[in-house]
This record gives structure tokens, sequence and C-alpha cells, in this order.
């Protein structure tokens, strides 16, 4: 019937060939939707009820996305310079998506003169609008309870904005922007930081690597194909379909508005691995059937069932992934099935169809396959009959134990190389500006009634009393957790209403302000809008709930973001045992951190639910335990090397790098299946059946395992890391498969017998 078909499929070439190009046609429009999500919501767990709270905080407190621009100069405080940078602050602000620019030149200064706490309300001045030392005020905003780390360095060398966004789903157009005021700006050193460039930049250097390196990936796969294959016609097939495949998966997520996000970035190069495997094993069968008088139909008709299995195995796999926790590994997981199902449809139709232009056929065929038997196969046979199966499966349990000890903290400014303008930015606002990813705490206080004395000498009906955190016992227990909060390792610049109060301590000598105090804090020192504007942001409206906001220092060594946030909660639970006092830990740092603790236990669960699956599949297949068993022992091997590699050279199990192990199951899985068919067919009647295997379906392995190897290799090139990491760990998993494949296997598969 298979037979019937693809001979029906060559006869009408011509109508073929032109509904793939009307398919092409219509597929443009879904290529023209297609786009990279470079949300915060792709960085969180599905129904993670801390993003609920998250949104909340924000609704609460009216806060708001931010970056911070840190803006170095000699002579930062002399009227030439802070002219300049109010220009500067005037070009942000232009700028439509700018919700607010919180610089130095909003910052009031009270100490010129000092005057006691209660004349200070009239005694704000500000920087080009009054007579000032700008020596003096440049020591007063540097040791300023307030704005020391927020718009001024503790050295005085380095000062900041604070751009506040309006909230959108993509910054990418708004930083954008923002930059182009930064690159036309002479005057001063600039840098830019902050948890909405993260993310962009992130998609930006993916976007940049997926297309660059891309493009020089698949000139090296061509190169390296033309080289084993020595013929244009089938390297062009074997690429134009992959290239297909990756078009038509595309343009699917554009029509359905499945944007790709920073997890799911490397679908694009594991999907050009898949078909180009399946490409070369079918162009391999093809010459070796035709080598042997049989019609290509047949050749078509046989290698579709190892490829049917090889695929629906992979995407079985994959499809498990949409029981991890984490929302852009599940989209991952649903992409790949997709693609893969997307990849075995079009390689089926593509290169029968291309065949029956130009038979896929060449007079020279590589000596790869008999290199390997020569060189590595036969100067290794004895070592790997004796110790393979006794060293493979006691290696399982080593591999197991040193994948229990992966790490998943990690650090966005390791993404990064050290001579990148964006790790430099990090790492300047981390060290002089208060850290750069943000956490709330939020406090918040029983419901009370307020009570005033009418019999009192003082009142009047414009009196006001101090109510919830503006009494002086909980202003002294804020101040304390703040106090402890800032004792923390790894917590920067920590801000509340507190701060404020330290502030007009310092105005009253150092003395304690008392409730007195408090009030007339609230509603003289912080009166006028760019100071109520603040506060709203540290305290809700009805004055009960107020929040501590704290940035970690991200570029610390040895920085454990984990640690960091059961420590603060371990100082609040402290602190507030036995009082009336409820808090709660939000926050983008929150909110990636859940998505990096869940990341161990969701690959543990979908390893075990990917594997169980693929030996189901394989049960059907082979109709045998043992070669089942036998088959998944190479993905097993191979996930487990690379899992352990990663733990000893401490490299993090991340967002980035839980890939990998897809990419060690698909392509170990992919070789298995497919030396598996060809070995036990062969085995059956011809009798130097390992040599014939590897001839035959051993280059295929060999070829696309070579070729992926070394086209992957580019990416070492890259100034992102992530990227670095998948193309070393990618062809480290490559290779291990394809060897297991060809050495390791063929002994299992032998006992099957016995």
């Amino acid at each position: 019937m298979l037979n019937n078909i693809f001979q029906e499929l060559t006869n009408k070439k011509y109508s073929v060939l032109l509904g793939l190009i009307v398919f092409v046609i219509l597929a443009l429009q879904g290529i023209s939707n297609f786009r990279f999500d470079a949300s915060s919501e792709t960085l969180v767990l599905d129904n993670d009820e801390q993003f609920n709270v998250y949104e909340e905080v924000n609704e609460q407190f009216g806060t708001s996305d931010f970056v911070i621009v840190a803006a170095q100069s000699q002579d930062l405080f002399s009227e030439k310079k802070l002219s300049e940078l109010q220009v500067l602050k005037e070009k942000i602000e232009e700028i439509p998506e700018i919700e607010s620019v919180i610089s130095i030149l909003d910052a009031p200064i009270f100490m010129q003169p000092k005057v006691s706490l209660f004349k200070s309300a009239s005694n704000d001045k500000y920087l080009l609008q009054d007579e000032i030392d700008l020596k003096l005020a440049q020591k007063e905003f540097a040791s300023s309870p307030i704005f020391s780390e927020l718009v001024l360095s503790k050295n005085g060398s380095v000062t900041a904005f604070q751009i506040n966004l309006i909230a959108q789903d993509d910054y990418t157009d708004t930083i954008r922007e923002i930059r182009k005021i930064l690159d036309n700006n002479q005057d001063f050193n600039l840098n830019l930081a902050g948890p909405a460039m993260i993310v962009v930049d992130t998609i930006n250097y993916i976007k940049s690597d997926v297309f660059n390196f891309g493009f020089l990936t698949l000139i090296i796969f061509s190169l390296l194909l033309l080289l084993f294959l020595r013929s244009i016609w089938i390297t062009f097939v074997i690429m134009a379909n992959a290239s297909l495949v990756v078009f038509f998966t595309l343009s699917l997520l554009g029509i359905n508005d499945w944007p790709i996000s920073i997890v799911s970035s490397n679908f694009i190069a594991l999907l050009l691995i898949s078909s180009i495997a399946i490409s070369v094993h079918i162009v391999v069968k093809l010459q070796d059937d035709l080598a042997e008088n049989r019609s290509a139909a047949l050749a078509f008709s046989q290698i579709l069932v190892p490829c049917f299995y090889a695929a629906l195995t992979t995407m079985v796999g994959f499809a498990s992934l949409v029981l991890s926790d984490i929302k852009p590994v599940i989209d991952f997981g649903k992409m790949m099935a997709v693609g893969v199902a997307i990849n075995l449809l079009t390689s089926f139709i593509v290169i029968p169809i291309a065949n029956a232009f130009k038979p896929l056929i060449t007079n020279f065929k590589t000596n790869i396959s008999q290199y390997f038997i020569n060189n590595i196969s036969l100067p290794l046979k004895s070592f790997f009959e004796k110790y393979s199966i006794v060293g493979s499966l006691a290696l399982i349990p080593v591999f197991i134990y040193l994948s229990m000890q992966l790490k998943v903290e990690n650090k966005f400014i390791d993404y990064f190389n050290e001579n990148t303008e964006i790790y430099q930015g990090m790492s300047l606002i981390d060290r002089e500006l208060g850290g750069t990813t943000p956490i709330d705490i939020v406090l918040t206080l029983p419901e009370e009634e307020i009570i005033i004395d009418e019999d009192d000498f003082f009142f009047s009906e414009d009196s006001e009393v101090a109510t919830y955190w503006w009494r002086e016992k909980n202003m002294e227990l804020l101040k304390s957790l703040k106090n402890s909060i800032d004792d923390v390792s790894g917590v920067g610049k920590v801000l509340s209403i507190a701060n404020g109060a330290e502030f007009a301590e310092s105005l009253n000598d150092g003395f304690p302000i008392g409730e007195a105090g408090l009030v007339f804090l609230k509603n003289s020192l912080l009166e006028n809008d760019q100071a109520k504007q603040i506060v709203d942001e540290y305290l809700s409206e009805d004055e009960r709930s107020t929040r501590i906001s704290l940035r970690t220092v991200d570029s610390m060594d040895g920085l454990s973001r984990n640690e960091l946030l059961n420590e603060i909660n371990s100082v609040l639970s402290a602190q507030l045992e036995g009082s009336n006092v409820s808090f709660y830990v939000s926050g983008l740092g929150v909110l990636y951190n859940n998505l990096l603790q869940s990341l161990f236990s969701s690959q543990i669960k979908t390893f075990g639910v990917v594997f169980g699956a693929i030996f189901f599949m394989l049960l059907l297949l082979f109709r045998s335990a043992w070669i089942a068993f036998s088959i998944i022992l190479v993905p097993s091997i191979a996930v487990g090397l690379v899992l352990s590699m990663m733990s000893v050279f401490s490299i993090p199990l991340d967002i980035m790098t839980i890939t990998i192990a897809s990419i060690c199951i698909g392509m170990s899985v992919d070789y298995s299946i497919h030396f598996s068919w060809k070995y036990l067919r062969n085995k059956d009647r011809i009798a130097d059946y390992y040599d014939q295997t590897i001839l035959s379906t051993g280059r295929a392995i060999l070829i696309t395992g070579t070729t992926i190897i070394l086209g992957f290799a580019v990416f070492i090139f890259s100034n992102f890391n992530p990227t670095v990491l998948f193309g070393i760990l990618s062809a480290i998993a490559i290779c291990v498969s394809m060897l297991l494949s060809m050495l390791t296997l063929p002994r299992f598969l032998n006992l099957n017998s016995k």
C-alpha cells in the first residue's frame, strides 16, 4: 500500500510540486505574524499564584516596570554637567511610553542651610533651580537614606535616572528609543540596566544568534553535506527540505499567534537537526536500494517505518513536556511535537518529488563509514565486547548521583560576556547603584479604629493623627525590618517610607521625631507632587499596607537567589513573630526563583514520562522488551553524561540549558531506532551484518552526526553564553549518541538472541 502511494506521488510530481508552491505562498501569511515574545510572563510558572500576587502589588501600589540609566562624567556636580543631564532627562521624557523619570534633579536638598525639622518644609531647594553649594549637595545626596544608591552612588561619582515605564506586554520599542537617545549623547558615559531591559536584550541576543549563527550554520551544514555526499543536487534537496520544514512550522506558529520565548528559542536549531537527520536517512536508504535495482517507491515505503517510529517517539517525548509546571517549557514541548510531525510529512513529500525530477544518486560514495570500521570499531571491538554492557549499567547510578547535584541557580548577568556593553552596564549598576532585580515585601496591619480626643486642647477640625504605619511603634518596626533586610548578603538598595523617617531624623540632629514628627513628615515634607507620587508607591490608599522594595546584587559572586529569599523570609518571620503584622514577598526576583526551583523537579518528572512513553512505543515497534530497553539505554546514558558534565563543571540547569536534555533524547532515539531497525534486519539474513549496517545506516548516522557537530561548533563565537553552552553541549550530546548507537547498542541487541 505504501509502495503504491509513493509511486502515485512520483507519477503526479508536477501536481504535487504545484501544490507545494501554493502551500508556500499561503504560508507566507503566517510567517508575517511570527514573533518573539519578550514579556516577563514567559519567565513564570504556569498557574503560578505568585504571578497574581505580583500583579496585585503593581495595581495596589501603582508600581511599574522600570529601567535605570547610569551616567558617569568628570565634574558631575557642575552647572554645565547638570544642565546636560536636564537635557538628557527631557529627551527621555518625550518618549510616549515613559511614565516618569526620577533623577537627581528631582531630589530636594534640605541642608542648605540646615534648619530645625519643623522649619524644613519650606527649606527645600533643587539643583538648577536654586542657589546652592553643588559640592555640599553632592555630599548630602551620597549620604541620604533616600537618594543614596537611588539617584547617586555612595561615592558620588555615578548618577542614575530611574525610568518608569507605562505597562506593556513588550518593551522592545521603548528600550530601542531610550537607547537611541543614549547613543546620540556624547556628554556622559551611559549604561542601561533593569528588568525590562534584561528581558528585551536577552531576546535580542537570541534573535541575533538565531539569524546570524543560523545562517552560518546552514552554510556549514551545506558544505559538509556536499563534502560527504559529493552532489550539489542532493545537498540542495536536503537543505531545501530542512528550510521548508522550518518555514512551515514557523508559519503555523505565526497563524496561531504562538510566539517563541527565551526557552523555546533553540527549537529552530533542533528542528533543523531533526530534518537533516531524517533527510539523510531517506537518501542513504534510497541510494542503497537503487544500487541493488530496487524501486525508489519501495525504498521510501521501507524507510518510512523506522522514520515514523523515530518521529512518533520523539513527538511523544516532547509532548510529555506539557506535564511540566513551567509555561515556556510546555510551549516548547508543543512546538517541537508539531515541528517533528511537519518534518515527517514534508520530508516524505519533498524528497520523493525531488527524486522523481532528478534521481538522488551519485557515483561517489563517501568512505566515512569504512573509516569508522577500520579506525574506531575494529581497534575498540574487544574493549566494547568486554566492558560496554557492564560499563553502561555501572555508569547509570553514577550519572544519576551527579545529575542530582545539578544546581538550578543562575544570574542573568552570567548570560553575557564580560566585554559586552550589557554586562558592564549591569555590573556598574549592581556595584554603584543598588542592584538590578527587584523584590517587593508587602506588610499589612489589621484595621484599627481611629479615635480623636476632642477634649484635647490642641484639637481642631483640621487636626490629623498618626495612623497605621505613621504611628511611632509601627514606624520603628518598619525601620528595624528595613535595616535587617539591608544586612542580608546580596541585597542592594532597600527603600520604604522608613527611609523618609530616617531622613527626617537626620534633619532632627539624629533624634527620634515621634508621632508628631511623623505626621509632619507625611503632611508637610512629603506634600509636593513628586514626593506624593513616590509615597503612593510605598503605601496603600488606606495606609494599612506598606511596601519595602529592594534590588538584588546579581553580579555578586556566589549569589543564591533561593537562599537570599529564604533568609529574607526568615528575617521577616523572626521579627514579626507575635505581632499583628502579616507579610508576603513578591516581585520579578520571586517569580524567576520559583521558575528555577521547579526546573529540577519538573525535569525529573518529565524524564520519567518521556522514557516510559518511548519504551512503550519501542515495545510496539520491535515486539521485544529487551530490544526496547537496549534502545532506550542510549538516550539514558547520553542524557546522564551531559547532565553529569553540567554538574561537574557547575553549569546550572536554567531556562536555557534545560533544552539540552531534549536534544539528547531526540537525537539518541533517532539514531538508535534507525540503527536497531537495520541491524536486526541484517542479522537475520547476512553474515557480516554489523559491518553492513555501519556501511548503510551507520553512514547516514555518521554523516548527520559529524555535520551537525561541526556546524554547532560556530556557536562558541557568540557573545551570549547560553548560545555557547547550547552549541558545545549539543555537539557533545550528538557525538555521544552517535557513538553509543554504533558501538554499545549492538552488544545489547546481540543478547536478545541468546
